[in-house]
């Protein structure tokens, strides 16, 4: 198992990364292929609990989605959109959340409902990594070497840096001191230490590298600590979906892992504040 979640790292990691440093419709096609993978797990998740929707529906809007987000992430945000949005989505998340982990129902009004909860649940929350990649503040300076970078794709590279490494330093630290249990009624495997482990991770691999992106340090140690606790309830929510499934995996794509939400669930929590949090912060 470690060994073939190493290799899946190995080869996965610099891809990701490239894709993520070339942007434009390259990291816009990865988006919809993960969009489109998580998608079919968390029906299939859902199907398990007799909780159907329409994929023929749910698919197309996760492209049309991911493509009208690619062509328009680089327009910035007005004042009352970057505070009303986030307010928005989190009252939508709760109450898909409420839906997705209620008792079954049936009827067509259910399975559409189901469907927009997914599509809001995968496809809307990996569109918040498109968004941050296109944030149109002014490039950043590495001291003087005369190097510039846009200032999304290092958004997303200090993003993607602390969820790696909390889910590294909790899985990591969870198997070698971990003892106490998390939420064993959700996830067994999980543990306290785990958990403040991969928090101080989070907080330490943001705070370092949001210098660069021009933030003091108390807004970088604020944005890691954002990242550190709701990474980890999107990996604890994605946990409590498989135990209703009766599942161990959502997938088993990526070997070692399981599945795209195996792997992602903890980004899809995380990208969004990351996003207003940084618009905000950098005054884009």
């Amino acid at each position: 198992m470690l060994r073939q979640r190493l290799l899946t790292a190995i080869l996965g990691i610099p891809i990701g990364l490239l894709l993520i440093y070339l942007g434009s419709w390259y990291l816009a096609g990865a988006v919809a292929l993960l969009a489109i993978g998580g998608l079919r797990e968390f029906y299939r998740l859902m199907a398990a609990r007799d909780r159907r929707a329409y994929p023929w529906l749910g698919y197309p809007l996760a492209i049309l989605l991911v493509a009208v987000t690619s062509a328009s992430s680089s327009q910035s945000l007005g004042p009352v959109s970057l505070k009303l949005e986030p307010i928005l989505l989190a009252a939508a998340m709760a109450i898909g959340g409420a839906w997705v982990l209620s008792s079954s129902r049936a009827g067509a009004a259910s399975i559409l409902f189901t469907t927009l909860v997914g599509h809001m649940y995968v496809p809307q929350l990996l569109s918040y990594v498109l968004r941050l990649r296109g944030l149109s503040a002014p490039p950043i300076e590495f001291g003087s070497s005369g190097v510039a970078l846009p200032a999304g794709l290092c958004c997303v590279f200090v993003l993607v840096l602390a969820v790696w490494g909390m889910d590294t330093a909790a899985y990591a630290f969870g198997k070698v001191v971990g003892r106490r249990k998390l939420c064993p009624a959700i996830s067994p495997g999980k543990t306290v230490e785990g958990a403040i482990a991969g928090l101080l991770a989070a907080v330490v691999l943001t705070a370092g590298p949001g210098r660069w992106l021009g933030l003091p340090l108390a807004q970088g140690l604020a944005l890691g600590a954002g990242i550190g606790v709701l990474g980890q309830l999107g990996d604890l929510f994605e946990s409590l979906l498989k135990r209703r499934a009766g599942v161990k995996d959502s997938g088993s794509l990526l070997p070692g892992h399981g599945g795209i939400l195996d792997r992602f669930d903890s980004l899809l929590f995380a990208a969004p504040p990351a996003y207003f949090y940084l618009s905000f912060a950098l005054k884009v």
